[in-house]
Parts: C-alpha cells; structure tokens; sequence
C-alpha cells in the first residue's frame, strides 16, 4: 500500500446517502489515500446551494490539505462541477465523476414534469436544453475523469460527456452497480494517481 497519497473527497447522488460510498471510500483507504465523504440532503434546495455549500466545506474544513481529490457519482458530480467556479484551481487536485448527467437525464425531465417545482434536483437535471445542468460553465483548470455505465437506464451514456472532460470510459455497469465496480475502482485510482484511466 502506498502511503499518504493524498486527501479524497466523496460526493455521492440525489436521494442517496454517504454510506453508499463506503466502498470506493475502502478501496481507496486501501491505497493510502484518505477518503473522507461530504453528505448534502439532495431534494428541495436548488444545486447552486449545494455548490455554495461544497465549495466552503473545501475552503474550511480542508483549508489545511495542500490538494484535494474529488470523486462524485451521478448528481454529486453535478454540485462538484457547479462549485468549480467557487474553488481555488491550485487546492484541487484530479477529479472523477462516475454516471454524470453531464447533459442531464430523461428521467429527471419526467420527474420534474409530475412534480412541478417541488423536486428542485429534477428540474435542474432535466435533459430539456435550457436546464441547469445544460447551462453550466466548462472550465479547463481541472483535470476530469468521466467513468460512464453501459447499461445506464438513468443518466444515457451520450449525456455523461462535456465539453472539457479530460477522459472518458465506458464500464459494463448500471448507474448505481459503478459504486461497488472492482474495475470502476481500478480506474478511478489510476487516474487520481496518473491523470488518464489506464496506460
């Protein structure tokens, strides 16, 4: 085990908890990384707020970690991308998102249609054009991994690209099956530790 490789932060989806990161957050204590997972309640506040909210927990609770890593799945990959604007590029280490409705999903747009404006994540992550999540700003300051799901019946495997992805891999998986991927795993910590998914 290579040791002291670094702070990790794990953000996980909508209508999820952080217990369901508990075994990338294994895996990758296994590697000497330290993992640590950041918690948000997801429905009925809008992913401004909880970008607003990420961005000041990396530069309070983390002020002392000289970089930091960051994995997301799914909706957390959102907040995460939505806080770059709010960080410091020079804090931040490589940066992997698992299932990201870059592009938003289908299934968001159907929610958001049912529930009108009580469910703030489904709106906001709707496939539509106009949606948040097809209005946020790329950035080229960070290096991001993209791990998509084959078999994704949430987040369609063209909408987890955008523009300033650094790479991109395709994992026989599902949207949530990702999380507990030996090989999803494999690869997130080859490209924390070497910027690309394999060599």
């Amino acid at each position: 085990m290579e040791q002291n490789s670094g702070k990790v932060v794990l953000v996980h989806g909508v209508a999820s908890h952080r217990s369901v990161l508990w075994p990338i957050a294994y895996r990758l204590w296994c590697d000497g990384f330290r993992a640590e997972t950041w918690t948000y309640i997801t429905f009925f506040r809008s992913i401004e707020s909880h970008a607003d909210r990420f961005a000041a927990y990396l530069s309070t609770k983390l002020a002392n970690e000289s970089k930091v890593h960051i994995v997301a799945h799914s909706m957390g990959s959102i907040v995460v991308r939505a806080a770059l604007n709010r960080i410091d590029p020079s804090r931040v280490g490589r940066i992997v998102l698992l299932a990201p409705p870059n592009a938003g999903s289908p299934v968001a747009r159907i929610i958001s249609k049912l529930s009108g404006q009580w469910i703030a994540p489904a709106r906001e992550l709707s496939d539509q054009p106009g949606s948040y999540v097809n209005r946020i700003e790329s950035t080229n300051d960070f290096e991001i991994g993209v791990l998509a799901a084959k078999y994704d019946f949430l987040v369609p495997l063209a909408n987890t690209h955008f523009a300033t992805e650094t790479c991109h891999q395709t994992l026989f998986a599902t949207h949530n099956s990702l999380l507990v991927s030996r090989k999803a795993a494999q690869l997130m910590i080859h490209f924390l530790r070497n910027g690309v998914f394999e060599s």
